[in-house]
């Protein structure tokens, strides 16, 4: 029987009206019991669906491995930050590491992330807690930071270079980066977000291709500049397509005999709509491009025809860092000599600091796969790095390049002189071939002979040449006569000393 029905049997003896209003407190009673466990059940679910929608909200403006806000949330700062209005001038700094791709690409995504977390951990360190800061993209970062006297932005973006260059270990790997900064300051109601990102985004790609400078501050021209690298990159694409490009060798001779000793095959884009570009400036736009590749493999092919043309002169050619770190270089240079026919020891690559920062282990390796082909290594521009001597204890070269930048004082300072000896007697102990370049006079080249120095190049014994007029200088080497003609000059008292020890 339903627990309604006594109710139901009382109602049919007597008046309804006393018996009905027991039955409906009855229903409400346990109607209000049902109605407050549904009303708390629903309370449970939307405090649980508020703060699932405040995480999922916090989730879509932070980014996932740094922990930092995203570019979502950066320009929302941004555009508050303008729109509030008020004094005082800020600034935007847009953040780009270099070399990130390559640490990704031999040390795998999860040192990849270590060191994105390890940048962030550093950045977070140097701005106080009222800067914004971002990652806004794979290693990018950017900042909105104050602007005062007492804080020049300038300093700021010196001390973040100064601290992302700093090595990070990472799982037992010792890691290199760089950083590029670009700069763009702004007045609160009178700047425009979008704009003023562009802007440091734009000056830190000007930073990127500076020689001399790691971050830049946004003016004007820098806009025209990124167009135009935007219009190179696609004449480059065609130039390599086509076949536009082309190389000139540069003798270098034995510094005692005058004899042709080898060629350095160096890259001309002449017929480019700004004129001929120099490599200095080709090669960094090719590497920020992607194309690096692309024009390396061309360079590459077209050194080794001149090879198999000289048929016993060997060429030197300098490799790119992105190049030489990239996945089997060694095998692709091994299939090239196979495909050209030219014998391994003719090949001469020219390594910089660039290639061996932060993979030695990879550098490494790969030398050791070409020096067992018999490909001759060189560590080209010696005495520029920081860390050139710590490459010669760890990596076997056959021969090293001394920078062209130790022959502006050479004769003239004896500390200069006294260091060009130093550098040719280490090269020898350690039982490398010495190349001395930029040679620009007759009494620098009578210099390094009495120095020592086995291989000199410079435009005082040749300057580059197209490979018709490399044989023609072969064949009519008159170097002998020049070096004989040095011999006779008189040298600066200072060098004579310093030379003769």
């Amino acid at each position: 029987m339903s627990h309604f029905e006594p109710f139901i049997s009382v109602a049919a003896l007597g008046d309804l009206s006393l018996i009905v209003l027991p039955v409906v407190c009855v229903i409400s009673a346990a109607a209000l019991a049902r109605g407050l466990a549904l009303r708390a059940h629903v309370d449970r679910k939307l405090a649980e669906m508020g703060e699932r929608e405040l995480e999922l909200e916090k989730a879509a403006l932070t980014d996932a491995v740094t922990g930092l806000k995203n570019r979502v949330a950066f320009s929302k700062e941004l555009e508050a930050l303008i729109e509030r209005g008020g004094q005082g001038e800020f600034a935007v700094l847009f953040l780009d590491l270099d070399r990130f791709k390559e640490v990704n690409d031999t040390l795998g995504h999860k040192i990849g992330d270590g060191l994105l977390k390890g940048v962030a951990t550093r950045l977070r360190e140097l701005l106080p807690a009222e800067d914004v800061l971002a990652r806004i993209g794979g290693d990018e970062f950017a900042a909105i930071v104050r602007v005062d006297p007492a804080r020049r932005v300038d300093d700021l973006a010196i001390a973040i270079v100064e601290a992302v260059y700093e090595p990070f270990l990472i799982e037992g790997h010792v890691v290199h980066v760089g950083a590029s900064v670009g700069i763009a300051k702004g007045m609160r109601r009178t700047s425009s977000a979008e704009e003023l990102l562009r802007q440091a985004d734009i000056a830190m790609y000007d930073a990127k291709f500076s020689k001399t400078d790691s971050f830049r501050i946004f003016d004007e021209r820098m806009s025209n500049m990124i167009a135009l690298r935007s219009s190179m990159r696609s004449e480059l694409e065609k130039a390599i397509r086509e076949d536009e490009l082309s190389l000139k060798y540069q003798p270098v001779v034995d510094s005692h005999t005058g004899e042709l000793s080898s060629a350095e095959a160096l890259l001309r884009w002449p017929n480019s709509s700004q004129g001929e570009i120099s490599p200095g400036d080709l090669i960094p736009l090719a590497e920020e491009s992607g194309q690096i590749l692309a024009l390396g493999g061309w360079i590459l092919d077209k050194a080794l025809l001149a090879v198999r043309e000289l048929k016993d002169v060997p060429v030197a050619v300098n490799v790119s860092p992105i190049q030489f770190r990239h996945h089997g270089f060694a095998t692709i240079v091994g299939d090239k000599l196979l495909a050209t026919g030219v014998a391994p020891e003719l090949l001469r690559l020219e390594i910089t600091e660039g290639v061996l920062i932060s993979h030695m282990d990879a550098a490494k390796s790969t030398i050791r796969q070409l020096r067992q082909m018999g490909v001759v290594v060189v560590l080209d521009d010696f005495g520029t790095g920081y860390s050139s001597l710590s490459y010669l204890q760890n990596l076997d070269f056959d021969y090293m390049k001394i920078d062209k930048s130790f022959m502006k004082d050479l004769g003239r300072r004896q500390l200069a002189t006294q260091i060009m000896r130093c550098v040719i007697e280490l090269g020898h102990s350690l039982e490398l071939k010495v190349v001395a370049g930029g040679i620009e006079n007759d009494w620098q080249a009578r210099l390094l002979q009495l120095l020592n120095c086995d291989y000199l190049q410079g435009y005082f014994l040749g300057a580059p040449m197209s490979l018709e007029d490399l044989h023609a200088f072969r064949a009519n080497n008159n170097i002998h006569e020049k070096l004989n003609r040095a011999a006779s000059q008189e040298l600066p008292d200072l060098a004579v000393r310093v030379a003769n020890g």
